[in-house]
């Protein structure tokens, strides 16, 4: 079953499909606009095999096949958590989102942006970006008192993992290796060697 993964900044839904520079907290009726277009978006740019279901809390999002480039990201429902790597060439390896995911309606997920990002190194070093955004909203009260304590929680958790060394887990390491060294030598095999979950 094909699904599709769409991005919502929260506090930003002001800006449509434009990326508003500042952040405001934003009518019901104004999210619900927003929402709206960017699924629309979503659905005319729709291509097969880009978006694949690893199991009951994954999401991956691929390259289209017949791009050059190389890229992975991993959706993390169950932690709230975004992994990309090469997606933003200006990061030298992981970007970490922390985000929240939502099944809005079968096969489709929005992912709500929840402002914080972590850079991390090859040599597991890390660097945390956007903590002024994310103290913004909550002053402006963009996020609810339920949204902030799942937010943080996720983000402790994968501090932890960071300082721990135990990032990427071998999950994640196989999810990469099945990308990078076997989705592209053949790209007539659009199943990038995974089993997706079928719902």
């Amino acid at each position: 079953m094909d699904i599709m993964i769409f991005w919502n900044h929260a506090g930003r839904e002001h800006g449509g499909l434009e990326y508003a520079d500042d952040i405001r907290k934003n009518s019901p009726q104004v999210i619900e606009q927003c929402l709206a277009l960017r699924e629309q978006r979503c659905r005319e740019n729709k291509q097969p095999n880009r978006y694949l279901r690893v199991d009951d809390s994954t999401l991956i999002e691929l390259p289209p096949l017949q791009s050059d480039k190389r890229f992975i990201l991993i959706y993390c429902l169950d932690s709230g958590l975004q992994l990309s790597l090469n997606y933003k060439t200006n990061h030298p390896w992981w970007l970490i989102d922390i985000v929240d995911i939502q099944e809005i309606r079968p096969h489709v997920f929005c992912v709500h942006d929840w402002f914080i990002d972590i850079s991390v190194n090859p040599d597991g070093s890390y660097h945390v970006y956007d903590m002024d955004d994310f103290e913004l909203a909550v002053r402006l009260q963009v996020l609810s008192p339920e949204q902030i304590s799942q937010c943080l929680k996720s983000f402790h958790a994968i501090l932890t993992e960071l300082n721990s060394g135990s990032f990427p887990s071998p999950f994640v390491e196989e999810l990469r290796e099945t990308y990078m060294f076997k989705c592209h030598m053949d790209k007539g095999d659009t199943s990038f060697g995974i089993q997706q979950k079928d719902r």
